[in-house]
């Protein structure tokens, strides 16, 4: 993706800096000048642009995916004893008393 456009916004105490392509996908980014001291109007594409880096690098997943394989299955065995009654497999047998056929 090629970014074809990048405008820059005044926006409630801040700027919106929208990135677009041609096919029309755009990324909004909002700044605050209250969370970024000195931001200004031209300098507000290099912060967007930073904090876009900052986000696709960002090594924050899912909390399960950067445990090890021993803790994942210390939780799994964990959940199926607090599960107990509900992980046991269904019984074949019937509770159902039979009745005897009437002849009708």
């Amino acid at each position: 993706m090629t970014i074809s456009d990048i405008t820059v916004h005044q926006k409630d105490g801040g700027f919106l800096v929208a990135f677009s392509d041609q096919a029309g996908d755009r990324i909004e980014v909002t700044l605050y000048t209250v969370a970024s001291p000195g931001l200004t109007a031209d300098n507000a594409v290099s912060r967007a642009k930073a904090l876009l880096e900052k986000a696709a690098k960002s090594t924050h997943t899912d909390d399960r995916s950067n445990r090890d394989a021993a803790s994942l299955e210390e939780e799994l065995d964990e959940g199926l004893e607090d599960t107990f009654p509900a992980s046991d497999p269904v019984s074949v047998t019937s509770s159902a008393t039979a009745h005897p056929k009437t002849g009708h």
